[in-house]
């Protein structure tokens, strides 16, 4: 007797636990938007839609300012940010023939920076250069930043798709041991930090007076860990530094 109540008890609970399932709506339509919180102004800015189970979307775009330059009926678009400092952009996205009951719309705001006043002065901005001739352009950093002693300067980095293991870090590591031991800057005034990878490798400069924001790595442009390729060979310069 007591085993058929067992059974029993046992068919009533997967009978309920499949009709509160069956009550769960599956998600479906768009799940997010992913978008910076804050972009460089002059800086093209980019919105990228996430959907769940919905077969071969369509998508309409529209922004509040500022000019959708590519990407309309897509997933992601890239918006023009010229004359837009100290605004915001908010990027809405509709989905075409979806399904009924799934999430048709989304929205994303993205305050444009006015740079200069917020984060300082952006100094440089330059590639994959050899060390020779990164050297000048440390040599102007270090010269700014004698010229206003009480400012910091901040580094960011991404190394490129095609890059070697602790790239970024590394040559983190040399722009500041330069600064410091050749040029003499306090190394309490340098800031750096590895922001990941990105399309190209990329390194920035900036001047950061008392009182004001530092920038981030929101400030450049990254790619996912899957799409690098740890194939660019690592100089024998830096292997003998270590």
């Amino acid at each position: 007797m007591n085993r058929w109540i067992q059974i029993l008890s046992i068919f009533f609970m997967l009978t309920f636990a499949c009709v509160v399932s069956a009550q769960v709506p599956v998600p479906c339509g768009i799940v997010d938007i992913d978008g910076p919180n804050h972009v460089d102004s002059e800086a093209p800015l980019v919105f990228k839609v996430k959907v769940s189970n919905t077969s071969k979307p369509e998508f309409k775009w529209n922004v509040s300012a500022g000019t959708i330059i590519k990407g309309q009926g897509t997933d992601e678009v890239t918006v023009d940010t010229a004359g837009l400092a100290g605004l915001d952009v908010m990027a809405t996205v509709e989905l075409i023939g979806a399904p009924s009951g799934c999430k048709t719309s989304a929205s994303k705001t993205t305050q444009v920076i006015i740079v200069d006043f917020f984060y300082g002065l952006r100094f440089d901005e330059y590639g994959d250069l050899k060390f020779e001739d990164e050297k000048a352009r440390l040599d102007n950093f270090a010269i700014q930043l004698s010229n206003d002693p009480h400012s910091t300067g901040v580094i960011l980095m991404v190394a490129g798709q095609k890059t070697f293991e602790r790239e970024a870090a590394e040559r983190l590591d040399r722009a500041k041991s330069y600064l410091v031991k050749i040029r003499g800057i306090d190394s309490s005034r340098i800031v750096t930090t590895d922001c990941g990878f990105s399309r190209d490798l990329t390194l920035k400069f900036w001047i950061v007076p008392q009182g004001v924001t530092s920038p981030d790595c929101d400030r450049i442009d990254q790619i996912p860990l899957s799409e690098v390729k740890f194939t660019k060979p690592r100089p024998k310069s830096s292997k003998k530094r270590r």
